[in-house]
């Protein structure tokens, strides 16, 4: 955790040159592998331009991380719709044999629903497409 926390404030440090910068994003790609090793990863499910994790364990930690969020919060159009479907693209991306046949959003709705059905209240959100969805015209 410590060294996640070392990593964001070395990238929130400017340097001012784009030298320096192209340095900065290799060292930083460097960093977040030697982390993800670290964490157990395999050397092979490790991207060696970015040093993400595109392991399938860390596909299931961002695909609960969206659908725990959306379960709790609902979707709108304007913020979780397209942000599931951005973050979902990269991994169809790096790994498409991941997201093949697996709908985030279609889950993660369903979770809302029975969610809000657990609360025994209405949804808050005004902007909730699942319970208040847009007028058709």
């Amino acid at each position: 955790m410590r060294a996640n926390l070392l990593l964001m404030h070395y990238a929130r440090s400017p340097l001012g040159c784009p030298v320096c910068e192209a340095d900065r994003l290799t060292s930083m790609a460097d960093a977040r592998a030697g982390i993800c090793i670290a964490s157990g990863v395999a050397i092979d499910d490790i991207d060696p331009a970015t040093g993400y994790d595109h392991s399938r364990r860390g596909y299931e930690r961002v695909r609960a991380s969206w659908i725990d969020l959306i379960r709790q919060h609902g979707a709108s159009e304007f913020h979780e719709i397209r942000d599931i479907a951005w973050a979902r693209g990269l991994w169809a991306d790096k790994r498409p044999e991941f997201v093949e046949g697996d709908d985030w959003l279609t889950e993660a709705l369903d979770a809302h629903k029975e969610f809000i059905a657990s609360l025994g209240r209405p949804c808050r959100r005004t902007s909730c497409i699942v319970h208040f969805p847009a007028p058709t015209l």
